[in-house]
């Protein structure tokens, strides 16, 4: 991240003991201008601060044997004692200066956590071998080569849809164990390409990445690439080029995958070349986002030239929420108009990225039965510690303005009421079960343990395709009056992954009122219970299974 340090001269102010013979931060570097061109940037650790090439010329001075009026006198023309002390306050207000306390910033550990939800897992730290390539990647990433880039990607989605069909039956079909992981390595690969991506252009541009490695972000594994060092570029477009430079990398790598997969006749080689594109098209498409901490951000934030833009926009969009709602006068952050409206998005998108990733996999999550509501569990309730977080971020905005007491506790429980009111919505209770056929016929089947003895006769059962990503219809129909029995069934049914029936489980099976078998003979199904309030469906979907039967 960057900052400008533009030093006003204020005057009157006594400088603190230790910015009298003011010493640089240990281990602070000034870096100058890529090829001589762009800001002269201040690095301590992680920070990166722009500067211009007077203090530039300032901090270099800055050893611990000369007071303000010898710097100034060291400097010459444009300086004086008054100029000095205002840039060594600035400097000493960003902590850049030895105050005896601030310790060496420390090489980043090999293992990272970075708030709220990430864990980094440095692999690699580029060297000397890297940069040596600058002349290769600059021929890589020419003019000529992005815009056969922009091609390549834009005929492979053609080639996509133009293969819908085959598409449409990889995205429903549940996968060989060999070809999930076949794919999983891809993926793997890809992303790590996507990294790969970003540093290259980097280089080329004469910056340097600091680390690659794997994370968890937002408890999705993915890797990473550290280019903090992108803010030493002269021009915010090569800043832009840097961050935009994996997702291009990640969509070519997709679209060569499509092209490939067009000609091939239906096979094992197919089904992995298609759903690598998919999934390598789908991963780049999200990398553009500019609400969370991914490369459409870095290159929004480039792109306007403003460091902290997310972290800013946020807090002048609760300031927004708190006077709308409790009154009271409020700090902006930054100037702008449109960027109230990105905070606010910046604000919700994490909560809906983390519902539809939800939505899209509690069933899997459910029929697995105990463990996978566990994971369900963990991630519903970090949903709702980032609006507890909020919740405690706008009421200290609130606190601030110095808005009454009377108005606050007002507001406050009217938000209260409307939270629990939202808990008694009615809402249609279902269970997320599979379907198997055998020589005993079509029947439901539901894990042990889950909320089995919620299914009674006659209750609607939707029965769906077995798909890693898509779930179709394939029959509507109705819990039969047999009794349920228990049996044990392939860990398959309830996973779109097909590992022959080596592995059963224990589940119990429910028969169905169907004149004919389905087709597939096997898939996902969801039991309809009944209309319940919200609370009550919570509580059968997350406490009831836990509960001793």
């Amino acid at each position: 991240m960057s900052a400008v340090l533009i030093p006003p001269p204020p005057t009157g102010t006594l400088p603190e003991d230790h910015t009298r013979q003011p010493r640089l931060a240990p281990s602070a570097e000034v870096h100058a201008p890529v090829d001589g061109q762009g800001n002269w940037v201040l690095q301590h650790g992680s920070r990166y601060v722009r500067i211009n090439e007077r203090v530039a010329e300032l901090v270099e001075l800055l050893d611990g044997e000369r007071d303000h009026e010898a710097l100034a006198d060291r400097l010459g023309a444009g300086w004086n004692t008054e100029r000095v002390g205002s840039a060594v306050s600035q400097l000493d207000s960003l902590k850049l200066l030895d105050d005896g306390k601030t310790a060496p910033p420390k090489i980043a550990p090999r293992f990272l956590i970075v708030p709220p939800m990430t864990f980094q897992l440095t692999v690699l730290r580029p060297g000397r071998a890297m940069q040596a390539l600058r002349p290769v990647f600059a021929r890589l990433f020419s003019k000529g080569a992005v815009a056969a880039g922009i091609l390549c990607v834009a005929l492979g989605v053609v080639a996509l849809v133009a293969q819908h069909q085959a598409v449409a039956t990889t995205l429903n079909s549940p996968m060989s164990a060999v070809t999930f992981v076949g794919v999983l390595l891809a993926l793997l690969f890809g992303v790590s390409i996507h990294e790969l991506g970003h540093a290259a252009v980097l280089i080329r541009y004469g910056g340097k990445p600091s680390r690659i490695g794997v994370m968890l972000f937002y408890l999705m594994p993915a890797f990473f690439c550290d280019v903090s060092d992108a803010w030493r570029l002269p021009d915010r477009k090569q800043r832009v080029h840097t961050a935009l430079a994996g997702p291009a990398v990640q969509t070519s790598l997709a679209a060569l995958s499509a092209l490939v997969a067009w000609p091939m006749d239906d096979s094992v080689a197919k089904t992995c070349l298609l759903f690598f594109a998919i999934s390598s098209y789908a991963t780049g498409l999200l990398n553009l986002t500019p609400f969370i901490k991914l490369d459409g951000y870095i290159a929004l934030m480039s792109h306007v030239d403003t460091p902290y833009l997310r972290d800013r926009s946020m807090a002048d969009a609760r300031r927004t929420l708190a006077r709308l709602l409790f009154g009271g006068t409020y700090k902006r952050e930054l100037p702008t108009r449109w960027t109230v409206l990105y905070g606010l998005g910046c604000l919700a998108f994490p909560l809906y990225f983390i519902t539809t990733a939800l939505g899209t996999w509690i069933d899997t999550m459910q029929r697995v039965g105990w463990l996978g509501l566990l994971l369900a569990s963990s991630v519903i309730s970090y949903a709702l510690y980032l609006l507890g977080r909020g919740g405690v971020r706008l009421a200290a905005e609130v606190k601030a303005a110095g808005v009454s007491r009377v108005r606050a506790w007002t507001v406050g429980a009217a938000l209260a009421a409307a939270g629990t009111g939202a808990l008694f919505l009615p809402v249609q209770q279902t269970l997320a079960a599979a379907y198997v056929t055998d020589a005993a016929g079509t029947r439901v089947v539901l894990p042990q343990g889950s909320a089995d003895q919620l299914v009674h006769e006659g209750a609607r059962v939707s029965l769906r395709t077995n798909g890693l990503i898509m779930n179709d219809s394939v029959a509507t129909t109705r819990i039969g009056a047999a009794p349920a029995q228990p049996a044990d069934v392939s860990v398959s049914a309830f996973f779109p992954i097909d590992m022959g029936d080596a592995v059963g489980m224990p589940a119990t099976a429910f028969a169905l009122d169907l004149d004919r078998a389905p087709s597939p003979a096997n898939g996902t199904a969801e039991v309809s219970v009944g209309e319940v309030p919200l609370w009550k469906s919570l509580y059968r979907t997350y406490v009831l299974p836990f509960l001793p039967h």
